[in-house]
This record gives C-alpha cells, structure tokens and sequence, in this order.
C-alpha cells in the first residue's frame, strides 16, 4: 500500500522564528495567574522539612477501669512517613488499653502541582481529616468527618484545589472506642493522577500556616508560540479577575481584624484596617504606594459604611487595578527589577527580604540581583516553578491519560501510570535539585526510580528500603528521561510503539530541531499494512514519498532507535516474530551524519549537540519569562547557552542567570 500523503507528527506549537533584519519584539506584561494565595500578601511561604507527619498517640492507662477521657495518657510520639495502619485488636502503643485510644497527627502538606485534590480516608473507626483549616479552627472546618465510628469499614471522600509549591496544614484526629479493630488509610488524588497512600515526601511534621486560595479559573492563555505567554485579555478574563476579586475579598472577611491587628469594638479599629488595606496594595501593587494611590483608597473609607465594608471593598478595588495585574506599569526602578525577578523565578510577588532591597537601592547590579535569587531558588514556590518547566519540556501532562489494550499489557493500568510519573518527577527533580544539576545527567543516567509495584511490572530487582528507590538498569539500553517508561508508554498507541510520535519529541524537545508542519494529516490505520510488517516498516512505507522525507528523514531514525522498547516501555527483542532493528543513518542539524544503533546512542548525541543544549536554554527561558529571548537581545540565547556550557550544565545555575536578565530588562 501506498499512501496518498504522510502522516503527521504528533501536534506541537509552533516554535517562534523571526526573519531578517532582526526585529526585536517589545516584552509584553504579564498578567495574573490562575490562582492567588493570601498568604503570599502575608508572609511568604513557610519552607518544610519533608518526611511524615506528627503523630501523638494517647489511651487510658492498662489496669485503668475509667471510661473518662480525662484520665487518657501520652504513650508515644513519634513522626509517622504515612497514614496507613493496621492496628487489629491491639492499641499502638506498650502500656495502653486496647479497647480505647486516640491518635492526633499534625503538619503540612507539601503540595507539588496546582489543581484539584482528592481526599479519601478509609476507616470503621471515628476520623475527622482537616486540610488547610485555620489553627483556631473547630470541627465545621474538617474536610471529611467520619467522626461516628460504625465499626465497619467504610471510606470518606473531601477535595481542596491547592497551589503546586505551598504546604498546606494537614490534622487527622482518631480514636477507638469499644470497636472490635483500629485500622486507618489516608489516601489522595493529584491532579491526572490515582489513588495513591500520601508519601512521605508529600508530608512534613512542621505545620504551616493555613493558606486562603482565590480558585476562580482564568480563561486558557495564548501557548501558541509554544509556551503560556501571559499576555491574553479579553472580556472573559476581565469577568473572571472580578470574579477573584470578589472571592479572596469574602474568604479574608472573616479573618481582617485578625489580619489587622484589632477586634471588632476596638475604637481605633478603621485606622487599624485602613492601614491594612495600605499595606495589602503595597504588597500587590509591589512598590510603596504614591499620594494618589493613598488617596485613592481613604477615599472608601468614607461615613457612609463600615470600616469593614470599605476594607472588603478597597481589596477589590486592589484586585483589579492595573497596578496589579500589569507588573509592568509604573517606574523602571529597584521595585520592578524586584516584581520581575519574583515572576520569573515564582510566578508571584515579591517577598519582604526582596522589596527590603529595592527599598535600599540593592538591586541595580547583576550581582546584588543574582544573590537575590539564588537566596530565592531555596523556596518551594521556586522549585514548582522547575517543575512546571519539566513537565512542559517532556510533555508529562500527554501521559496523563495513558491507556493500554490489557489483552496486550495485562497490569498496566493507571496505578502504574501513576506510579510512572512520580519516578520520572522524582528522577528529574533529584537531578535537578542535586549539587551537580548536571543537564546531561537528565539524557544519561542508567538508573530508575521503582516502587513493588513497577519493579513487579517491570520484572526488575527492588533494592532494600521503603517507597521508590533507584533501580540500575542496562547503561548500554537505557539513557535518563528518554528511556524512561512514562515517556515511551506516553508517545506510542495503545498497542503498539510509535517511532513518529517519539521522533517528533525527540527532534524538536530533545535536539532542538524545527519541524515542517506535515502537509495534511492523515491517520494511522494499522490494519491497512502487511500483517507481517513490523512497526519499522510500516513506518518506511507510510512515509517514503518525497514530500513526506523533508521532514521524516529526521524524524525517522530517532524514533526507530527506540524501537527495542515496546508500548509500555519494557525491552524487547522481536516485533511481530521479526528481530528489531534500531540502527539508521541520521543527518544531524551541522550536517554530519551518524550512525544510530539504539536509544543511548540518540542520548549522547543530545547531550553533546549544541543545537539541544541551545534548545533546552530556550525552552527553560520561555518557561520561566513568557517571552522569547529574541524580545531582549538577539545574541541573548547564544550568550545564555555559552554560560551554560562554562558552568558544566549546572540547571539551577542557568535558571538563576535567566531570572536575572529578566529582572534587569529596561
């Protein structure tokens, strides 16, 4: 069979390009996000330490005949890595009655993408779980209340959309009183994710303060030069910024004399609150407020309301001024170095430490910027920011509806996909987050992060230890993230591989290399093929006509060097009863070509090619500016990458030299 056109590479946004002479386009503001967080108007996040959560178990005395709870006693503290036990018939702790004990846990949840979260805590005992609740809080702030044991087991269900790189305070109250057994799970859902038992490094024994979050979405922003650009608005955006304004003002109602220091019949509480509201547009608007600006805000602050509806109001009036949600308005001085230098590294606003050094006139030199943000890079808000970045680069987000034909991969279902994506997050961010952040690290490592569950799938031996630990695979098959199963599993079908989908990735996020769009797109259809064809030839065949080769002789030979790899990510060594074949001649981008005998060999000539090195400096920038380097210098990314290669690929190192040229830019 002969087809009549090619087919298309997997959908990706085009890339920006600019004709000669250069034209530098001017950077556009930025506008707010999806979400924001009060307490980023407070005080900044609280940095916790992963590793479980504080567990306080307390019963009566053995030998005890009381029933009275004031008579119960500490037995044991201890930090507990998850919620998930299994008591029996027996209390916890040596000395404690077992008919009778209650268990307190406390502490943070360390939240690693924004979104929606599910909650499940499966128990026949009595639970209340409270997650982001005030610390002065009572029981109507639990997200599930189970509090009535019935003795048989049964599960409670609650959801919070959360903020990815904020930690959240997480108690789970539980007793047992007189039931048969005590067990207790405590599970979640992420956002695409499963079912999973929270893990330890979710958790922390530190409890944080609680976090009002504005969850009005925004309407889909422009991506469309291959990266959220932040600069959409429209009659629905503006509908939707109202929207939160109105929301964070009713979530802080409850909660401004708290926030400004008074009660409610103190007698200087409007100054009080008007203070507040200065200091609350201070912080939005990123900079000491000017005499309009004070003005502006008395104003609502007139005899005809309270001092708390003036407040309310005066937030929203904040909210939605441009002052807020375009950074670039107002003076080119030390305050916009530091709103840009917390929008690149944060996607939020400048902390105290930060606005304390525009303030003194510190932010004028790339070195005082540069120690700024290497202090800034510590927070969590500055690693969801690399991760977001990661997931964007590898396309995580079209894996996360990964299926398979289970007549094909009996067990491969979305517990393991799960599980798939948090060893890729693990690996990459280990990398990362190492002393080394070495990028080529990310193409080369022979190790994979496994849990029982994927060793078991996988057929792989599990090193001792707890959760996911590094499996050392074949170093002459495997190379980093592009050999790791979530990726392979991500770009093939449902039965088989896809050599177009992985070379598509593998040219353009990998290499760094442009792509034609295809000239029509045209489905695959596997039944149209000789049934003895191996997916290589079916691929030859489909895209042997001239037009289909200006893009597919590069396509081609990437993908089929993954060939040993089959739809699920597991070695193999026949397709269709036929040995497979990875080798093929590949034309890099400087013209030289190479022989390409399998996966790693693709992985040591990315990480050696300039024309991905170079790629991955540009997608980083995007990611992390919304704006191409082109807006700024056109010798900006070849100096970026340069610096790069001097600073032996150092990741985080690169990042901070970004964030810096973006919060010097005039």
């Amino acid at each position: 069979m002969t087809p009549a056109r090619c087919p298309p590479p997997k959908p990706s946004p085009p890339r920006n390009t600019f004709t000669k002479p250069f034209i530098r386009p001017k950077p556009a503001p930025a506008t707010i996000p999806r979400a924001w967080s009060w307490r980023t108007f407070r005080r900044g996040d609280s940095t916790s330490v992963a590793g479980g959560l504080a567990g306080v178990y307390r019963g009566l005395k053995d030998g005890d005949s009381t029933n009275a709870n004031k008579n119960e006693a500490k037995f044991l503290e201890r930090v507990d890595p998850a919620v998930h036990f299994d008591f029996g018939t027996k209390a916890p702790a040596v000395g404690s009655r077992d008919e009778q004990f209650k268990i307190t846990w406390t502490g943070s949840l360390l939240v690693p993408d924004t979104g929606e979260y599910d909650f499940r805590v499966t128990t026949p005992n009595g639970v209340r779980v409270y997650v982001n609740a005030p610390a002065n809080g009572s029981e109507k702030n639990a997200l599930i209340d189970l509090w009535v044991s019935s003795a048989m087991l049964r599960s409670g269900h609650g959801q919070a959309f959360l903020l990815g790189g904020r930690s959240y305070p997480l108690k789970v109250e539980f007793f047992k009183y007189k039931d048969k057994t005590a067990s207790i799970k405590l599970e979640w859902r992420p956002p695409g994710g499963a079912w999973t038992v929270i893990p330890a490094e979710n958790l922390s024994p530190v409890v944080s303060a609680s976090v009002d979050v504005v969850s009005v979405p925004l309407p889909p922003d422009d991506a469309s030069m291959g990266y959220e650009r932040g600069v959409s608005v429209s009659r629905e955006w503006t509908e939707a910024v109202a929207k939160g304004g109105l929301q964070a003002a009713a979530l802080l109602a409850p909660r401004l004399h708290e926030y400004a220091g008074t009660t409610p019949t103190a007698p200087d509480r409007a100054e009080k609150l008007k203070a507040f509201t200065w200091r609350f547009a201070q912080l939005a608007y990123r900079r000491p407020l000017t005499a309009e600006q004070q003005a502006d805000l008395t104003k609502l602050f007139g005899p005809a309301v309270t001092p708390e509806v003036a407040t309310k109001r005066a937030i929203l009036h904040v909210l939605s001024s441009p002052y807020f949600l375009y950074p670039a308005t107002g003076p080119q001085d030390d305050y916009a170095v530091a709103a840009r230098l917390a929008l690149a590294l944060w996607d939020s606003l400048p902390d105290e430490t930060l606005l304390q050094a525009a303030a003194k006139g510190a932010l004028k030199t790339p070195a005082q910027v540069r120690a700024q943000a290497q202090r800034m890079q510590k927070n969590p808000r500055a690693k969801a920011k690399l991760r977001d970045f990661l997931h964007h680069w590898l396309h995580v987000e079209e894996g996360a509806e990964i299926a398979k034909d289970q007549a094909a991969y009996p067990g491969f279902d979305p517990g393991v996909v799960m599980d798939l994506r948090t060893s890729l997050d693990l690996f990459t961010e280990g990398v990362v987050w190492s002393e080394a952040s070495d990028y080529r690290q990310l193409l080369l490592s022979d190790t994979i992060l496994m849990n029982e569950r994927l060793a078991k799938f996988y057929g792989q031996p599990l090193p001792a230890g707890h959760g996911f630990r590094p499996v050392k695979m074949d170093a002459e098959q495997r190379a980093g993230v592009l050999t790791h199963p979530y990726l392979l599993a991500t770009f093939s079908y449902t039965k088989s591989t896809s050599p177009i989908h992985r070379g598509v990735f593998l040219s353009r996020n990998i290499l760094g290399r442009m792509l034609k769009p295809p000239p029509m797109a045209i489905a695959f259809m596997d039944d149209k093929f000789d049934p003895s064809f191996t997916m290589r030839e079916k691929v030859t065949e489909l895209t042997a006509k001239p037009a289909c080769q200006s893009c597919h002789i590069t396509i081609n030979p990437l993908g089929f060097s993954f060939e040993r790899f089959d739809a699920v990510g597991r070695v193999r060594e026949t397709d269709n009863a036929k040995p497979v074949n990875t080798v093929s001649e590949y034309i890099a981008s400087d013209g030289t070509v190479l022989t390409l005998r399998g996966a790693r060999d693709v992985a040591l000539h990315a990480a050696e090619s300039e024309a991905g090195q170079t790629g991955f400096v540009r997608n980083l920038f995007q990611a992390m500016v919304k704006q191409p380097t082109t807006a700024y210098s056109p010798e900006l990314l070849a100096q970026l990458t340069e610096r790069f290669r001097r600073d032996q690929y150092h990741v985080r190192n690169l990042a901070v030299e970004v964030a810096v040229v973006a919060a010097l830019q005039k």
